[in-house]
Order: structure tokens, then sequence, then C-alpha cells
């Protein structure tokens, strides 16, 4: 937030500058004129932005009152003190003075709830939506509204206080609306905010924010090219075949009103390109502004990506995820990750729903765009059970009250919709496949079997009778287990994430390229390799897991349908497995359905009867932070954004380890010290980069070089292996490296 202070400096350096020559005796003048134009522009912005959901009013007077703060002496006092400016306003110099809490102030106490709920947003436009109340007595917005301030020196006319709400209030869930909506305000104030500053300080960045292309030009695009791949294909195959019908039933759906959809498609059934088909013409007939594809992994990302650019164009996509780092030049793809204002997104999970329970300026600013957009959720069934409450929220709330045609594509649908056992599930879900069970059967490519309890040396024995075969494990101690009883051979290959992630990607092309010739080629993973990664092996050995992770690993095999005849997905068990809860319960729950399942594991009756039995024992959960009743409880009005806050999808345990062996991170390393922003360097820094839990931290901690940036390096080639990556254990006798 601080180029919006600094620019508002520079903006009103112009206007001291300009003024001062012409003022008369005595003290000077105070000229109002360029922050009144702010602040009817960032209205005018802010109520742009909220129209689509009727939100407008609310918008406006939140713009037009962000900056009152700024009407006062000392405000002036320390705009001509960082400006050089010495004369009689230096008497009212505070130091660096509040402005955020008088707009906020002022609405709160000239007005009833309304006054109240805009106080949130103009108080948190720069630090963020605050708690109404806190220990502190001086943090909360409650505390802020009775805190004396600076006289103003101006006001402006207020319009009528805004009555309605945009959103039809349901009894039981109106304190989560009420908080939701606040924040989607902040969100259009925030985005108003920064882009009128930005367009006064730089009309470059202005410029690099226009000239995408809209939603016709990408459909065109798209059937060209789309076009020319259904032409190379084989149609005469029945993966082909299947793919086809997955399309038209796709475009058949893309007429249908906005709401809640599922696409259940099997693995390799070609659901990614007929996904974004549905929402290229969904948001053509329906009027939709962008396309967010949400995703679990940021290996699938990566590819969805990569598949959407060659069939877009590279001008149309937006990636936004951790380990995505645009060139220093790619001013358009830095500008378009602060506000979500390209034509197609693809995010992560982790991204997308902790942003709707921020209360961070940072994170909030590109909700807005959300609204009245096509958001496909890939891969839902791995929201963690823990969070899934809090997620189904966002997903309804986004359907009922701000347009958002929601789809849940997955091949292991979970059981997600509402039901007695299961109230807090998604209402009028419209499947797009319209033979779900047909299409399973037709794309059958595998046949899962159950081969009992089976020791790490039996399974590298089993792994060890074949050519080509893909094991896939729980954990990465069991994965480094079953590798270390296999020969040393190039044909056997380890993949884990104790490999950083430039690794594990040259690892898997070459995987790729021992399949596509022909060669021996054994691998033993975590289950980072199951999800969205193209890889076709003929046989899959998977440890037992939930029926989800089951279904994923069988789409690991035979995934092209070379082969006629189903491929072995054998399924075990490791002796007094003392593997993680979420692995036990999730194994159990699968385990009752071997027996009555056996061949066909990844049936969609199968995954159904899977998620019931697995939600019904993790209920309650569902919410393990209590997020949920946080949010309900903002119906009075007394809302604790902050606490709402705390709601993370992953709370990391581990610690970040870069391994600067290669030149390229080596480099990156020594830049760093010199840095005075590191924060490029950092995210370059990511794709060599493995987490470690704190007990392995601690055992190779004395190995570890820290930089004055708070980066802990390993430049040691004893502690990191090219066939298993990092080793948490150091070599006996050693002494320290430094």
């Amino acid at each position: 937030m601080n180029s919006i202070k600094e620019n508002t400096t520079k903006r009103n350096k112009t206007t001291l500058d300009a003024y001062y020559a012409h003022s008369l005796e005595g003290r000077p003048p105070i000229e109002w004129q360029p922050l009144e134009e702010h602040l009817r522009s960032v209205a005018t912005m802010a109520a742009d932005f909220a129209e689509p959901f009727g939100g407008e009013e609310w918008a406006r007077l939140a713009g037009l009152w962000h900056d009152l703060g700024k009407y006062t002496l000392p405000w002036q006092a320390f705009l001509r003190r960082a400006n050089d400016i010495v004369d009689e306003f230096a008497e009212f110099y505070e130091g660096h003075p509040t402005h955020a809490n008088l707009g906020a102030q002022w609405l709160f106490k000239n007005s009833d709830q309304a006054g109240k709920l805009m106080a949130y947003c103009i108080a948190g436009h720069h630090g963020g939506l605050p708690n109404w109340s806190e220990n502190s007595a001086t943090s909360g917005l409650e505390s802020r509204m009775k805190k004396e301030y600076p006289a103003l020196q101006q006001t402006l006319s207020v319009p009528d206080f805004p009555s309605d709400l945009s959103f039809v209030a349901e009894s039981d869930h109106f304190g989560y609306q009420l908080q939701f909506f606040v924040r989607m305000i902040l969100s259009c104030l925030v985005d108003a905010d920064y882009l009128d500053t930005e367009k006064t300080m730089s009309e470059e960045k202005t410029e690099y924010r226009s000239g995408y292309p809209n939603v016709a030009d990408l459909s065109i695009r798209f059937w060209a090219e789309f076009n020319k791949l259904r032409k190379k294909a084989d149609q005469a195959t029945n993966v082909n075949q299947q793919r086809e019908l997955v399309l038209q039933d796709c475009l058949k759906a893309a007429a249908w009103d906005s709401g809640l959809f599922s696409l259940t498609v099997p693995t390799g059934g070609g659901k990614t390109l007929a996904s974004l088909a549905f929402a290229l013409e969904h948001a053509k007939m329906h009027a939709k502004r962008r396309i967010i594809y949400v995703i679990p992994f940021t290996s699938i990302i990566e590819q969805t990506a990569k598949v959407f650019r060659e069939v877009l164009g590279d001008d149309a996509i937006l990636e936004h995820h951790c380990n995505f780092i645009p060139d220093n030049a790619d001013w358009e793809t830095r500008l378009a990750s602060e506000n979500w204002d390209a034509p197609i997104v693809v995010t992560t999970n982790v991204q997308f729903f902790n942003s709707f329970y921020a209360n961070k300026p940072s994170k909030c600013r590109k909700l807005h765009n959300v609204v009245d957009s096509i958001v496909i959720f890939d891969e839902v069934q791995a929201i963690p059970v823990e969070k899934l409450k809090p997620c189904l929220e966002v997903i309804k709330e986004l359907s009922a009250s701000y347009g958002v045609t929601s789809v849940l594509c997955t091949a292991t649908q979970p059981a997600v919709e509402f039901s007695e056992q299961f109230e807090s599930g998604l209402r009028d879900v419209h499947e797009i496949i319209q033979n779900v069970k047909g299409l399973f059967d037709a794309l059958k490519r595998t046949e899962e079997l159950f081969i009992g309890v089976r020791n790490k040396q039996e399974i590298a024995t089993l792994l060890l009778e074949q050519e080509q075969v893909l094991c896939i494990v729980n954990t990465r101690q069991q994965a480094l287990d079953i590798f270390e009883a296999m020969p040393d051979s190039d044909s056997n290959i380890h993949l884990s994430a104790l490999m950083y992630p430039l690794h594990r990607s040259r690892k898997l092309d070459e995987i790729r390229s021992h399949l596509d010739s022909g060669l021996s080629c054994r691998v033993v993973s975590t289950q980072l390799i199951e999800a969205g990664v193209d890889v076709d092996f003929p046989c899959v050995f998977r440890a037992i897991s939930g029926i989800d992770s089951i279904a994923q690993a069988a789409g690991r095999c035979n995934r092209n349908g070379l082969s006629i005849i189903p491929k072995k997905v054998f399924v075990f068990e490791f002796p007094e497995d003392s593997t993680c809860t979420f692995f036990r319960q999730s194994a159990q729950s699968a385990a009752k359905l071997f027996a009555r399942f056996a061949g066909n594991l990844t049936a969609p009756e199968c995954v159904k009867s899977y998620f019931s039995d697995y939600f019904w024992k993790n209920e309650q959960r569902m919410d393990s932070d209590g997020i949920i009743e946080k949010c309900l409880l903002a119906q009075s009005g007394n809302i604790q954004f902050k606490d709402i806050a705390e709601f993370k999808m992953i709370k990391s345990a581990t610690i970040p380890i870069v391994v600067a062996l290669d030149e390229s991170a080596v480099k990156l390393v020594r830049d760093l010290g010199y840095a005075d922003r590191k924060g490029g360097i950092l995210r370059r820094l990511q794709q060599y980069t493995v987490q470690v839990y704190s007990y392995q931290f601690d055992e190779i901690r004395a190995w570890l070089e820290n930089p004055e940036s708070g980066v802990f390096v390993l430049r040691t080639e004893e502690l990191y292996s090219d066939r298993t990556g990092l080793k948490c254990k150091p070599p006996e006798g050693n002494a320290f490296f430094g």
C-alpha cells in the first residue's frame, strides 16, 4: 500500500508547487481540488465495478469518502514535510497521520447500519478490514469510531445512504452474506483507488491494462485451433469418439441458465478442452465477463495453462500462482495478477479460496472481477475435507448473489450435493454429461485389484518384474524406501517433493522420453504425479488410500486407451501402516468397497459410496477453524474480519530450503544479497525450493547458510542427490560444511 501514499504525495507536490507561487500574504491557501477529483473519480469507478452485483451506491459512497481524512491540517503538514516545504503549516505536523479512520467515523456517526458497514471498508482500505472489537484498545473498529481525530477542513455533499442490500437475505445465512458483501465493496474501492492513482502517476501502466481479446475473439481462436486438433486425431478410436460425445454434451449445456454445474468425466476423457468450450459458449450466450480455472496443484496449472495458450494465444491467459514467474518486461501479466482483469485466469485453490476470507486489500482487490464470471473448479475432490464447508459456502454465495456460473469438474465427483446426511451441500447442481455411467463404461481402460498386505521389499520385487510401471505411495519416506530397495539403474526413477520443482520437471521429461521410446521405466513416486500429470504407463501400483486417489492413479495407466484389454492397477497395503490420520480414514472407507467393486473401483457408484462414507466420518471436522460460525455471527454488523481471515487452505508447517547447486540458482542467491527489492528474486528461487518439516530442518540446519534475506540455502551436493533429492539425514562423521 506504500505506492498509494507515495503516489498521493507526488500528486500533491505538483499541486503545491503550482499554487505556491500565487499564494497570498500570510498562510497559503490549501488547494483541495486534486483531492476532490480523486475522490469523485474513485467513487465513479468503484460504482462501475459494483454495478454487476447491484452494489453500486454502496461502492460510490465508499469511494467518495475513503480519503476524507486528508482534509485535515496535520495531513497537509505531512505532505509539505514530504515535499521539503517549510511554511506556517509546520506547526500542525504530527508525523504520518491516519486518514482512513476519519471518513469511516463520519459515515458511522451519520448513518445507522449502512454507515457502519462502509466504515469497515474505509477504515481498512490501507491496512485491512478490522475486527469490530479487539483486545487492543485502539485496533478494533469499535474503539476507532470513539476516538477523537483532527478537525476536517472541508467535506463533500453526501448522497443518500443506500438502504437496500444487493443480495436476497437468508435468515439463517445472513451473517455470512453480509461479511461477504462488505469484502466485495472493499474490493471495488481498493481496485478503483489503485487504478485512479496509477492513471495519474503512470499512463504507461494504464495502457498495459488494455488490449485483451474479448470472449467472442477467443471463441474464434479456440475453434480454429481445436478443429485442427480434431482433424489430426484418429476419430475411429473409442477414446476420441467418447471425447467427442463429452464435447457435444458441454456445448448443449452452455445454453442452460447460469448456476451450478458438475462435469464428471473419467481421466483421459478430454474434459480440459471440453470444459473450455463450454465456458466460451456459455460466456457468449450469457454475457459472462471472464473464465477462471481453479486448480489444486501447480503441476496441473502449468499443464492446463500451456494447453490454453496453444489454442487461445499467450495474450489471453493470466497464470496466477506461486510458481509462475513472469518475465521482467511482462508488465501486462504483473498488473493483471493484481486484479484479475484478464479474460482467462488460471489459479490455485489456495489463491482463490483464501482471497474470499482475507481481510488484506491486496488479497481482496481482485474479488469484484470474479462477479459474472464462469469459475471451473478442476479436480474439486482435492479440496481438503477439513476446509470443505468454507469452500462450498464461497461457491454457493458466488452463484446465488454474484452471477457466477460454477462448474465442479472431476473424474471422481465427491458427494457434495445437499442431502439429509449432508445439509451443507450444494443444491440444484446440474450434471453436464447426459450419461455418466455409459461414459465411464465406454472409457474403462483399467482393472483395479486389491492384492493385500505387502512390505516394501515385496513391492520392489513386483516392480522389477515389469518393464514399464508406476508405483504411487502416500509419503516421501515410503517412496524412498521402495526406491532404495531396487537396484541402481537408469531405468529406475524416483519422484517426490524432496526434489525442487525444476528438478521434478526434468525427471518427468525423462520419464516421458523413456515411455515414448519403449525403454524400461520403473517409477516410484508420491501422489504428486497422480493428478493431471500426463503420463501413460501399462501398469500401476497404488498404496491403499481413498477411492479418489486410486482413480487418479488409474488415470496414469493405459491413459490413451492404446490397449483394448484393460490394464492392471494393483492396490496394496503396507504392514502396520502408521501414516497420518487422513490416509488411515480414507483407506478405511475405501477398503469397505474392495470386494463389492473388485476390478471396478473407478465406477461412479463406487466413488459415490466412498465419499458418502468418508464425509459421514468427517462431518464434524469439515470446518476445522470454525470459520463459518465466525461469519454467521456477523449478522449483527459486529464483524470480526481479522478472525475470519485466519482461514487458510494450507497452514504450512514446513520450512523452505533453497537448493543452490544449479548455476542459475547460485546466481539468484548471489543477487538476493545485493537487491533492494527481493520479491522478484524470491519468486524465481521457488523453482529451486524444497519444503521440509521442522524435525527434518533440525537435522540439516548446520549444513545450511542463512543470508541476511532470511532464506536458508543448501550449497553442498553431499545433501542433495540427483536421484532422490534432498537428504534429510546428513552423512555420519562429516563436519559442518560451510
